[in-house]
């Protein structure tokens, strides 16, 4: 078991080691890992997929790989987990601990790292501090770490903390974010509700047992990294309707003018220093003048400003995903949050594909691998 390393990993560290890897979850973003994971030298040991179009294929032709790895995608993790003792398990399954916990529980037992692209598993310390605390017991007893990574990490975490360390005094910070359904496949797409009349959308939204948004996770995550102390957090769903006929891939449908194209989620966390931090984070469905964007404000002495422009959210949430593995890899045991890894930085691949003929563009792994992340 490969376990904890040395502190000082660098980014060949998968493929010094051969890191055994399980791909938990094959969709878009899963997907997409995999081709990332393959291009750094890790070993692709094994996959496990719901999707019965997946099941019993080769991981190479579900990941749009250009090539065969001969390792067939199962439905057991168990089983797989068993069968091929893995380093770490990559978990691109859900957002939430309610989907996320018995998974991640099954690996740790099973002695795997997890590194997870769950918003939640992120700082799910005061959103779900039971389980959060029963998956820290089984990592630090196997001698493992779990840890949630992606987007946010960089973008609304890292990013933001260093803006936030050049200021002299901060009142409030206030981030906007945008972020394209289709590209994170059906799954999320139902969740966001694309395609709901708004009467359909009022009553989900009265009546559901909703989880806490994972911007609040994000902004929980962002105050302890930048050394404040979380507070109470409130939150308010504020749905986008569609003024045209809008194109939905996820969903290979058309969402009509009027119906619910997504959904703002508006997070705000007060901390004990008085610091307050809100974000608003979009999902829906992008017309085409729509791209994703990334903006943070700073209001304090002085009041400093940080925008990107046209982000590619899903490639930078599976980046982020494997340059993150060596801190994980390198951590102590148990459930490790952010501020406890070093600055988020670049590994460099061992190989990076150059023929465009069998690398798939974006648009090609959203369209032939939406379903389970």
């Amino acid at each position: 078991m490969i376990g904890q390393a040395s502190s000082e990993s660098t980014a060949p560290i998968l493929a010094q080691t051969q890191t055994r890897v399980v791909m938990y979850g094959l969709g878009s973003m899963g997907s997409l890992v995999a081709r990332m994971l393959d291009e750094h030298g890790a070993e692709l040991v094994g996959a496990v997929a719901r999707s019965p179009q997946k099941i019993g294929r080769d991981i190479g032709d579900v990941a749009c790989l250009g090539k065969q790895l001969g390792v067939t995608v199962a439905k057991d993790i168990e089983l797989v987990l068993a069968d091929t003792r893995p380093d770490l398990v990559v978990m691109t399954i859900a957002s939430y601990m309610e989907d996320m916990f018995e998974p991640a529980m099954a690996c740790l037992v099973a002695g795997a790292n997890v590194i997870t692209l769950s918003e939640e598993l992120m700082f799910s310390r005061r959103t779900s501090p039971d389980e959060t605390e029963l998956l820290d017991k089984a990592a630090r007893e196997a001698g493992v770490t779990i840890t949630g990574t992606g987007h946010q990490d960089g973008y609304w975490v890292n990013l933001v903390s260093v803006l936030m360390g050049t200021a002299h005094r901060i009142q409030r910070v206030v981030g906007k974010a945008s972020w394209n359904v289709d590209d994170f496949g059906a799954e999320l797409a139902r969740d966001q509700q694309v395609g709901s009349s708004m009467t359909e959308f009022e009553q989900w939204l009265a009546g559901a047992s909703r989880p806490p948004t994972f911007g609040r996770n994000a902004l929980e995550q962002l105050a302890v990294v930048a050394g404040l102390s979380p507070r109470d957090a409130s939150g308010e769903t504020k749905p986008v309707i569609a003024d045209a006929d809008t194109e939905c891939r996820a969903l290979n449908t058309v969402v009509r003018k009027g119906s619910v194209l997504g959904f703002t989620d508006i997070d705000t966390l007060t901390t004990d220093e008085g610091v307050v931090l809100t974000i608003e984070m979009t999902g829906m469905v992008y017309g085409p003048d729509n791209a994703d964007y990334n903006d943070w404000t700073i209001f304090g002495e002085p009041e400093l400003n940080l925008r990107n422009e046209k982000v590619p959210t899903s490639w930078t949430t599976c980046a982020t995903l494997v340059n993150r593995i060596p801190d994980v890899l390198s951590a102590p045991p148990g459930y490790v949050t952010l501020e406890a890894l070093p600055q988020l930085r670049y590994r460099h691949p061992r190989r990076v594909s150059t023929d465009t003929t069998s690398v798939p563009s974006a648009e090609a792994f959203r369209g032939r691998t939406n379903g389970l992340r």
